[in-house]
């Protein structure tokens, strides 16, 4: 099978989209099918890059880049590679290719949901509760989410409360929920490499006997990273043990690293900045907690590989991670500052034999979300979507052969 995996997200940007992408290639070429992906240029990417076509790009905002267009060279070229199915990852961009290329190559078109705009949207603009531009906003993405979504063959989203969010829009097409799925061995081995975890802890200062809260991701206000920031000025308050580690960028890092420079708890933050996609393992190895108060997630793919790598979670409550945050087990959720500083009391307040407890359990709830069943799951998609448009066109073929018979025989 030949597939091609349209996104504007794509390595070296951190990221759920970027990250499910490039596992999910992987993943295709591992089970003996071609998975090409379609993207846009950074200025970071590979040079030793198989299988990848880039567009030209330019910056755009929350740390995402915008798509310029598919040169006529570039969209011949993906002609002669014989596609067999086009798999888009976002409803803008190279989301508009994708359907564009399979309307053209008469082949079926699935479609990944990963972001929830609306809540994006109106943090990039600062809207009030109730006002016209989250008004606006809201319904730009409503019709536009919808829309899309109608004109593919079939949708992917990761989460039950997805599902419900798209129905909400209207979208009548068929809705298949498949967790995204993590790279569980390479966060797995960086858990049991003790001298990597050191490396990042020596190079941040921070001691084997700290503690040390992670946020790894998009440094952009749909996150809220200024919520824990807040908070934390509370809860760290005569604790010289404790560190908060960034790991990221975004349009909001340099804002954020201003105000964490004027706080008292400035000598405890540390913004690391964008880190190789080959040292983000370490990163969560390191840590004791992650940490994160979004609500913009689809599914939360960080707070799974900050569990795949042993790492308690404690995140703000959200129905998209449900089912990922098992209360007390392997983490908490929070809901204000209030709950926030209770539980994460409650961790640091473990002593060695019950954080251990803690993170083996952590470490145990990742195994359902591995890109194995991932892949398995979105090649049945696939292969259910050709099916149909092959048997469509052998209907119509025996269609036109029947209307030519009948016309030889007046």
């Amino acid at each position: 099978m030949r597939i091609g995996l349209f996104t504007d997200a794509y390595l070296p940007q951190i990221g759920g989209v970027s990250t499910s992408t490039a596992l999910l290639q992987r993943a295709l070429k591992e089970r003996g099918h071609l998975a090409f992906v379609i993207t846009g240029s950074d200025p970071d990417q590979a040079k030793d890059e198989v299988d990848v076509f880039r567009v030209p790009s330019l910056p755009f905002v929350s740390a995402k880049r915008l798509t310029l267009g598919l040169h006529p060279l570039l969209a011949k070229q993906l002609k002669s590679l014989g596609i067999d199915i086009v798999h888009s990852q976002t409803e803008f961009g190279m989301g508009l290719f994708a359907r564009q290329f399979a309307k053209q190559m008469n082949i079926p078109h699935v479609h990944t949901f990963h972001t929830l705009y609306e809540d994006w949207l109106n943090d990039q603009i600062r809207s009030k509760e109730g006002g016209i531009y989250q008004k606006f906003t809201g319904s730009y993405v409503k019709s536009k989410s919808r829309r899309f979504c109608n004109k593919a063959d079939r949708i992917i989203v990761p989460t039950p409360k997805t599902k419900k969010v798209l129905l909400d829009y209207g979208v009548t097409r068929p809705i298949d929920i498949i967790p995204t799925g993590i790279n569980l061995s390479g966060f797995q081995a960086a858990r049991e490499d003790s001298e990597g975890a050191k490396a990042v802890r020596d190079a941040l200062g921070i001691k084997a006997s700290d503690k040390m809260l992670l946020y790894l991701g998009r440094i952009s206000r749909e996150k809220h990273i200024d919520e824990p920031l807040h908070y934390l000025k509370r809860a760290l308050q005569g604790k010289t043990d404790v560190h908060f580690v960034l790991v990221g960028d975004g349009p909001a890092r340099e804002e954020l690293t201003k105000a964490a420079e004027k706080s008292s708890i400035a000598p405890y933050v540390h913004f690391v900045g964008p880190v190789p996609w080959s040292e983000v393992p370490r990163y969560y190895a390191a840590a004791d907690i992650f940490i994160s108060a979004s609500q913009s997630e689809t599914q939360g793919l960080t707070y799974m590989e900050a569990l795949a790598a042993g790492v308690p979670i404690l995140v703000r409550s959200d129905p998209a991670i449900d089912d990922v945050v098992q209360q007390g087990i392997n983490g908490y959720t929070f809901v204000d500052e209030s709950s926030f500083f209770e539980k994460l009391d409650k961790i640091l307040s473990l002593d060695s034999a019950g954080y251990k407890v803690l993170s083996d359990a952590a470490y145990e709830s990742a195994r359902p979300y591995s890109v194995d069943q991932f892949a398995d799951s979105v090649l049945s998609v696939y292969e259910e979507e050709i099916a149909k448009y092959e048997k469509n066109a052998s209907d119509h073929s025996r269609t036109e052969q029947i209307k030519g018979k009948l016309k030889e025989e007046t």
